[in-house]
């Protein structure tokens, strides 16, 4: 019998037991209570009749998809039905077939290599056969691909990609020392990028002749493209404007021969050939001046004045016509004296022109090798004023210990525009304003081995050390170091030339001076002013930078901005 005909059977049951119950019915009419208790009984009846079929059809269409395979759809509609002739175990049996399905299917996956998809599955199916270990299992081979994945992700260049895969891997593998070299990669763009903008700048503002305004913005550039050559090359251009500059001063001051050695180290620059000759031309007019108003007060130095001038108008016949006048003990005595005044070119003339007297020929001799160096060092230090400090540097090397060439030896800057950037250790000061109304910033730097490459590194910069030519500054200096965190930085003070004559690198008066008790030790190794940790009041001491330590040479040290 068919589920259909098991439901009629009921109903007819269910109303043959009320009539035998309800007695009479059948030989009668029913009485009024009777007929609506009927009513009721038939419309629980219809319902529940109702109730049987539908139960009866979702059966039959739930055992419509286990037979279509669809066991998880069956498991569901089975579950669904409860208690309703079988099928909580049509329901179990749904739910076998359909995880038995599920687990191969993810098994196929697992073999194609589909591990996200098959873990999905797995992990569906909880405890069913191994599928915890293949969960285990996927877990691990979706980890190794993703992390292969972020390699080349990295190897791309794609760093962002990259840690975002190694974030999330946490501790698999070396994924967390990989995450932190993708973040510094980012970082790294982020900072080539920022260091491409400087150059962008700086590039225009070389374009536009704002060579201040574009050295910074190069050494803000730091390893972007050629940006330390571009710097030294406004460097160069710099050095050679403020060598041009002190040239005119001297010509417009009257100091023509030091204009004319400087307009000559200059060359090409600007009208420097052209200015150096007329430099050139008003030094030998005023020598020719001094010497035809000594003629008769002095005529034995006005004779050697005009010997210098070699040919200059008529110089040679003028000193022609001064020497029928002089003995040969007049001119000696001249060179004698114009020797002790330091001028050995005059000297030197002096002697030649009477060598046959006493020991003129012996003393010209000696005074022609220092006349020689003289000029050395003369032409080295106009190279250092233009920038050519490697040529003055091998010109004073052949000097030796001449009149302390040694100490004009500086080093040739060839800091990095990222280590000028970087060595800084201080943000710059606020403005102290000097009682003259000057302006000046300050900074702090470590990273050079010896005060003479702290004072390059300044001037590359911009500026020079720190000198504290007065107490206001000393007092404003100082606070600004121990508010930075510093107890111990040089400054720009030396007696590298004579143990205890204290020069400032700018030549500025060494007026002011505030040795701690007992400083300076006048120590011919410790040349230069510091402020010492011991001394916490602000006064100075004097040391040597441990340009000798084995371990960390160098010191902190203090540059100033004049703005």
């Amino acid at each position: 019998m068919n589920k259909s005909g098991t439901v009629l059977k009921r109903l007819g049951v269910l109303l043959l037991a009320w009539l035998i119950a309800a007695g009479g019915m059948v030989t009668g009419a029913p009485r009024g209570e009777d007929a609506a208790a009927l009513r009721l009984f038939a419309r629980a009846t219809a319902e529940d009749a109702a109730s049987q079929a539908d139960a009866a059809a979702k059966y039959e269409a739930a055992q419509a998809l286990f037979d279509a395979q669809e066991y998880e759809r069956a498991y569901e509609a089975f579950e669904a039905l409860g208690d309703y002739e079988d099928s909580r175990a049509r329901a179990s049996i749904s739910k076998k077939k359909w995880k038995a399905a599920r687990y191969k299917e993810a098994e196929a996956l697992y073999r194609d290599g589909q591990y996200r998809e098959a873990q999905a599955i797995f992990e569906a199916l909880d405890d069913y056969e191994k599928s915890r270990s293949y969960v285990s299992d996927c877990t691990w081979r979706i980890a190794r691909e993703d992390f292969l994945h972020g390699k080349e992700l990295f190897a791309a260049g794609d760093y962002e990609g990259a840690l975002a895969v190694f974030e999330a891997l946490g501790g698999f593998s070396d994924s967390e020392e990989r995450a932190q070299a993708a973040r510094e990669q980012i970082e790294a763009q982020k900072q080539a990028a920022l260091e491409q903008e400087w150059y962008d700048k700086a590039m225009a503002l070389k374009e536009a002749g704002d060579l201040e305004a574009a050295r910074d913005a190069f050494i803000e550039a730091g390893d972007c493209q050629d940006a330390t050559a571009q710097l030294y090359d406004v460097v160069h251009t710099l050095t050679l404007r403020g060598a041009y500059e002190k040239a005119r001063g001297y010509l417009d001051g009257g100091a023509y021969e030091s204009a004319y050695r400087l307009f000559l180290a200059l060359e090409d620059y600007e009208n420097s050939a052209e200015l150096a000759a007329q430099a050139r031309e008003s030094w030998l007019a005023s020598v020719y001046g001094q010497a035809t108003s000594l003629q008769a007060e002095n005529p034995a130095r006005a004779y050697l004045l005009l010997l210098s001038l070699d040919g200059y108008q008529d110089s040679a016949a003028l000193a022609g016509a001064l020497r029928e006048t002089l003995e040969e003990r007049d001119v000696y005595e001249a060179a004698d004296a114009l020797e002790q005044e330091g001028l050995c070119d005059l000297a030197m003339r002096g002697f030649e022109a009477v060598s046959a007297y006493e020991d003129s020929q012996e003393r010209a001799s000696a005074l022609k090798e220092a006349v020689a160096k003289a000029q050395t060092l003369t032409r080295a230090l106009c190279l250092a004023e233009v920038g050519r400090q490697e040529q003055a540097n091998e010109l004073l090397r052949s000097l030796e210990d001449f009149q302390n060439a040694s100490l004009h030896i500086w080093p040739v800057a060839n800091f990095s525009a990222k280590q000028l950037r970087d060595d800084k250790t201080s943000p710059k000061s606020d403005v102290f304003t000097a009682s003259n109304g000057t302006k000046h910033r300050y900074q702090i730097f470590k990273g050079v081995r010896t005060w003479k490459e702290a004072k390059v590194f300044c001037e590359v910069l911009g500026g020079h050390l720190a000198t504290l030519t007065t107490a206001e500054e000393n007092e404003f200096v100082y606070r600004f170091m121990r508010d930075s965190g510093y107890l111990t930085a040089y400054f720009g003070l030396s007696d590298e030339k004579r143990v205890g004559d204290w020069i400032w690198v700018t030549g500025e008066p060494f007026e002011y001076a505030n040795w701690h008790r007992g400083e300076p030790s006048r120590s011919g190794r410790e040349r230069y002013g510091m402020y010492f940790y011991k001394h916490i009041d602000g006064t100075w001491n004097d040391s040597h930078f441990y340009e000798d330590a084995e371990v960390d040479p160098g010191c902190s040290y203090i540059c100033e901005w004049d703005e």
